[in-house]
C-alpha cells in the first residue's frame, strides 16, 4: 500500500464522482456562501466547490492529504483580483474535533456551511462539537456510516432512537437524503453510508432553550436511557440516585407519561419537562443542604 492510500485516521474516501456532484449539487452552494469541508481526502468534494463560493475553509488532519490538497487547489489562490481578496481554497492542517467554529464564523461576519464526508469513528464526538457551537452554522451537509446516521434521524417509537437522537434532533433539524452504497468507496467499508442535511433549531420556549443548551439536560437522558430496553418503571431506578424512587414516580406521573413506556417511545417534550423537573429538584435539595 502507498503512501497516497495509506490510511490513518479511519478514512474511507469517496471514489465515485457522480455521487460526489449529487452530495454538492443537494447543497446547492452560491458565491455568496462561506463553505467548510471536513476531512477532503483527495479532494473528489473539494474540486466541484473550489472557486464558486465566497470562501472556502479545508480541514484535514492528516498532513499528507493536507499537502496534496493544498498543491491541487493552489492554481486557485493564484488568481486574486486585489491584494485584499480572500484565498479560494483556504487548507488548515488541524483536528476537526479541535478547531474554532465560532471565531471562523465571527472572522467571516457569516454563518458557515459545511460539508464532509466524516470519518466514522468521530461521528459521535464531531456531532457533540457542532451542538457546542451551532451559531456558527447555517447548515450541514454530512456523510456518516448509515447506522448512525438513522440513530442521529430517529424519532420516538423508532428503535434505533437513543440519547444521541433526542439531543442532536432538539438542537438540529436532520433530514436524510440518500443512501451510499459502501462500494463507493476506497477502502472500502463494512457498511453503507447515508447523506444527512443538519440545520440548527432555535426556540422561544424557556424550557426548550434551557434543554438545547444545558449539559444537565444531556447528562439526564444519557441516564433515561441507561436501561433503554427496559420499561420506565424500571430504568428510572437505575439513574439518578439522589433522587428517591418516589419523586421520580411523581415527576412522571405530573407529566402523565406511562412508567410502562420505554425511554425510545417518550417525545423530545416529554423528556425537556421531565429533566427540568429533575433539575429543580436537585438544586432544591442542594440548597438546602448549603
Amino acid at each position: 500500500m502507498n503512501k497516497k492510500n495509506k490510511v490513518v485516521f479511519g478514512q474511507n474516501f469517496l471514489t465515485n464522482k457522480d455521487i460526489a456532484r449529487d452530495i454538492v449539487d443537494s447543497c446547492n452552494f452560491s458565491a455568496a456562501d462561506n463553505v467548510v469541508e471536513i476531512g477532503p481526502g483527495e479532494g473528489v468534494l473539494t474540486g466541484l466547490i473550489a472557486g464558486k463560493v465566497k470562501t472556502f475553509t479545508i480541514i484535514e488532519i492528516d498532513s499528507f492529504y493536507y499537502n496534496l490538497i493544498k498543491g491541487k487547489f493552489n492554481k486557485f489562490n493564484k488568481i486574486n483580483l486585489n491584494e485584499n481578496s480572500r484565498p479560494a481554497v483556504n487548507a488548515v492542517n488541524e483536528d476537526a474535533l479541535k478547531f474554532d467554529y465560532a471565531a471562523l464564523s465571527k472572522n467571516l461576519s457569516s454563518k458557515v456551511r459545511v460539508i464532509s464526508n466524516l470519518p466514522y469513528e468521530i461521528s459521535g464526538p464531531v456531532i457533540a462539537q457542532f451542538i457546542k457551537e451551532k451559531d456558527a452554522f447555517s447548515d450541514l451537509t454530512l456523510m456518516f456510516q448509515k447506522e448512525f446516521a438513522e440513530r442521529l434521524y430517529s424519532k420516538e417509537n423508532d428503535s434505533a432512537r437513543g440519547a444521541l437522537s433526542v439531543i442532536a434532533g432538539l438542537n438540529f433539524e436532520i433530514i436524510k437524503l440518500f443512501n451510499v452504497g459502501k462500494s463507493n468507496f476506497n477502502p472500502v467499508p463494512k457498511v453503507d453510508s447515508t447523506v444527512l442535511r443538519l440545520t440548527p433549531k432555535y426556540f422561544e420556549d424557556a424550557d426548550y432553550l434551557w434543554a438545547a443548551g444545558s449539559q444537565f439536560f444531556s447528562y439526564f437522558v444519557h441516564q433515561i436511557f441507561k436501561l433503554r430496553r427496559k420499561k420506565l418503571k424500571n430504568s428510572i431506578y437505575a439513574s439518578f440516585f439522589g433522587v428517591p424512587p418516589d419523586v421520580k414516580e411523581k415527576i412522571f406521573a405530573g407529566l402523565n407519561v406511562d412508567l410502562n413506556k420505554r425511554p425510545q417511545e417518550l417525545t423530545t417534550d416529554e423528556f425537556i419537562k421531565a429533566g427540568k423537573q429533575y433539575d429543580d429538584y436537585l438544586k432544591i435539595i442542594e440548597k438546602r443542604y448549603n
